[in-house]
């Protein structure tokens, strides 16, 4: 349900073709009563294009990103390139006047990151990572557990997502363009474990796996199909991580505290039918709490919307995106891979 006087946000989509754009943000931006598509852009597709067609023929459509950006009637900007593009297009939409959501990592390092929420700030524009897991409702539920401290002081913590990416050609593969498993997965994982711990760790210990030798010629870690890192907080929590590109499907997250503990399984990606996780209290009775699901991404499309109306503050602000993105860079750097580009 759209804002009470909130004016449907007028969209431009940088390559509708992506695949996260085509399977998830385009159909949420056009089912969103806080939305409109008005203009796409793409590089390798026309509007007689299969992955293109379901637009609309009131949708501009141009074949250059900087032809969308000149557009007057576009207010904001959805950027799904892959991780290396996006400081460029982050900075263009930007200085074009328009409002990004760019698709996670927002940076692929922390001084990037760092550099665009200045951009935005000093043009009075609404920048957001669309990191759409806490518009969950179930992910709500869950952050309203933590910072109530009904878990009471946190002690330990896990966090795992793991899957295939079987598509050899995949830019997730490409050091040089971002590519890698702690790019692509981390926010998932580290994102809660920061938000139990109550701010950024004070110590990152890290291993990486290369990727395969028949996806990537080098065994030299320089893009990561494996990861796992160990944080260690000053309140106390130890937490610990793992994501793959190349393991058999598992999203979860635990988190253990003085007074109780809980638990949920698709914790990252959750659907409409995904509404419970499992908590415990001092002892080991189960408790299986259940609330309401929701469309993720329409959700994240809705309160985008918001952010730029004024009616509502970030969900997930930059300065969450920043603290998870100089986390990504120690761990890096602890595991031996050299600095992004």
């Amino acid at each position: 349900m759209a804002e009470v006087g909130v004016a449907p946000l007028k969209w431009g989509v940088l390559a509708p073709t992506a695949m996260i754009a085509r399977l998830a943000v385009v159909p949420a931006l056009q089912t969103s009563r806080m939305a409109t598509i008005v203009a796409a852009a793409s590089l390798s597709g026309d509007r007689t294009s299969p992955d293109l067609a379901g637009l609309g023929e009131e949708v501009a459509f141009y074949r250059s990103y900087d032809s969308l950006l000149g557009d007057p009637n576009v207010e904001a900007v959805y950027v799904p390139l892959p991780n290396s593009l996006h400081l460029q297009w982050v900075e263009a939409s930007l200085a074009a006047g328009k409002h990004v959501l760019c698709e996670k990592p927002l940076a692929v390092s922390a001084s990037d990151a760092e550099t665009m929420a200045r951009t935005a700030s000093a043009a009075g524009l609404v920048l957001l990572e669309a990191y759409m897991t806490p518009f969950h409702p179930r992910s709500r539920a869950i952050a309203d557990v933590v910072a109530q401290g009904i878990l009471g002081e946190p002690r330990l913590a896990n966090s795992v997502f793991a899957g295939r990416l079987g598509r050899p050609g995949n830019h997730r593969w490409d050091p040089s363009m971002g590519g890698g498993a702690l790019f692509d997965l981390g926010i998932y994982c580290i994102a809660p474990l920061l938000a139990f711990g109550g701010g950024e760790p004070e110590s990152v210990t890290a291993v990486a796996l290369p990727a395969p030798a028949d996806r990537h010629e080098s065994r030299v870690v320089e893009v990561d199909t494996s990861f796992a890192g160990l944080l260690r907080f000053e309140r106390g929590l130890v937490a610990s991580f793992s994501c793959s590109f190349d393991s058999a499907e598992r999203q979860r997250v635990d988190l253990m505290g003085s007074a109780g503990s809980l638990s949920v399984e698709r914790a990252f990606t959750p659907g409409p039918t995904d509404t419970s996780y499992i908590r415990r209290g001092a002892g080991d009775v189960a408790e299986d709490c259940h609330v309401g699901g929701g469309e993720i991404y329409r959700l994240m499309v809705d309160e985008f919307a918001a952010v730029v109306a004024g009616v509502k503050p970030a969900l997930h602000p930059l300065a969450n995106t920043i603290a998870v993105a100089r986390t990504v860079d120690r761990l890096r750097a602890a595991a031996g891979i050299s600095p992004a580009l």
